[in-house]
């Protein structure tokens, strides 16, 4: 008994067992460190590959943005890309070329990049695909694909006049209309109606750059059509679907709405600019109360309805400069002076005090209201439209800059569909 007990509480002997476990662990930690320090590096360059390729692909995005911006400011430099934009633009701007890149002398990667048009005439969409070290290689090689909508609201808008209504027009007082000052983007029109003309009274002057000459008020009847090369200063009844081709789709609306949104000029409803409630410069957008764009069959009470009154720019020059869309109607009553864009999806009326002017261009589209829109229709005021045809494109500023539409950078693999 004493013999069988003294085996059991023996411990002699353990040593080597317990020394053989400890040179199994440390044998499988070694052959573990071993095989990691093998792969490690290959993961570590991998990950290197990718970043490069990340960085190659915004590099991509960056240089599509540059050649956007040179379009601008030098239209027929091949190294830019110009606008409008109805597809895709030209090499090497459509992915058929790796543009390369490299340090002292040595490729280090590059980019494929396609610009498109995006869903209105104011986006692009930027796609990028940055390759280290290029496409073709056998060796290891790794892309990144990003994709990105860029935006410039304020870009290569061209009314037919100084002033287009879809409608009727009465125009009287003082009234002036004059388009024969700058001719840099064609001979416009004084004033584009798809309906019939009123003059009132005899002090409106309407003028006209397409008729070549100097006498104002005389009449072109476009009888439904599409008005001539040598229209005089005011047509008329004009077909709907030539005036249609200068107004801003639901798509341009969007996109309009969704930048003054991401800017702070975004406003809603009624809205009274005035000299206590300044209007800024750059792009204004007053939308419906239901944030919805306008049809013939929305309810009046859901149109945008705005009011100009005296002296209301925030800017110290006393100028308001951008462009004023208006998802609805609008009234000018006052002294207002302004270089741009004024553009209402339903009727204008411009009552002008003073010396205020609109030195751009006037858009009435008159979705719902086809006969109310009109200029000093109370004979007494001095309105003022003075057709400029960079004040309308630019919204009376320096060339525009395409930049990023807010939530719209994207990086994807390919597999997957955020950048399908």
């Amino acid at each position: 008994m004493n013999d069988r007990r003294t085996v059991l509480i023996d411990e002699r002997g353990v040593a080597l067992p317990m020394a053989m476990l400890a040179l199994l662990i440390l044998s499988a930690l070694v052959i573990g460190f071993s095989v990691l320090s093998a792969s490690e590096p290959t993961i570590a360059n991998n990950q290197l590959m990718v970043a490069q390729a990340r960085s190659q692909a915004e590099a991509g995005v960056e240089r599509a943005i540059w050649a956007l911006n040179r379009g601008i400011t030098n239209p027929t430099d091949l190294l830019g890309i110009p606008s409008p934009l109805t597809g895709t633009a030209a090499a090497p701007y459509d992915g058929s070329q790796l543009i390369t890149s490299s340090i002292g002398g040595t490729t280090v990667g590059g980019f494929r990049v396609t610009v498109a048009r995006g869903a209105s005439a104011f986006e692009r969409v930027i796609t990028s695909v940055g390759w280290v070290p290029n496409d073709t290689t056998n060796n290891p090689k790794a892309h990144q694909k990003i994709r990105v909508t860029v935006v410039n609201p304020r870009l290569g808008f061209d009314p037919p006049a100084a002033l287009a209504v879809r409608g009727e027009l009465q125009a009287g007082g003082n009234s002036l209309v004059d388009s024969r000052a700058d001719q840099s983007c064609g001979r416009k029109m004084g004033t584009l109606t798809t309906g019939a003309t009123t003059l009132q009274g005899h002090a409106a002057d309407i003028y006209g750059a397409t008729d070549n000459n100097s006498t104002p008020n005389q009449i072109t009847d476009a009888q439904n059509g599409t008005p001539p090369s040598n229209a005089a200063d005011v047509v008329e009844n004009a077909a709907t679907s030539y005036f249609d081709q200068y107004t801003l789709s639901d798509a341009d609306l969007n996109a309009l709405r969704a930048y003054a949104k991401s800017y702070g000029t975004y406003l809603q409803g009624s809205v009274t600019f005035n000299a206590g409630n300044k209007i800024p410069n750059g792009l204004v957008f007053i939308d419906t109360v239901s944030g919805n764009n306008i049809t013939a069959g929305t309810a009046t009470s859901d149109f945008a309805s705005a009011e100009i009154h005296g002296n209301p720019p925030a800017d110290p020059s006393g100028v308001y400069s951008g462009w004023l869309i208006v998802n609805g109607s609008l009234s000018i009553d006052g002294n207002f002076v302004m270089h741009g864009l004024v553009y209402a999806q339903n009727d204008i009326s411009y009552h002008g005090v003073g010396t205020g002017g609109v030195y751009g261009a006037v858009m009435s589209r008159n979705i719902r209201d086809l006969s109310s829109t009109s200029i000093d229709s109370d004979l007494l005021g001095n309105a003022l439209i003075n057709y400029n045809c960079a004040y309308a494109k630019n919204g009376g500023g320096t060339p525009p800059r395409w930049a990023m539409e807010k939530g719209t950078y994207k990086e994807c693999d390919d597999y997957s569909a955020l950048c399908s």
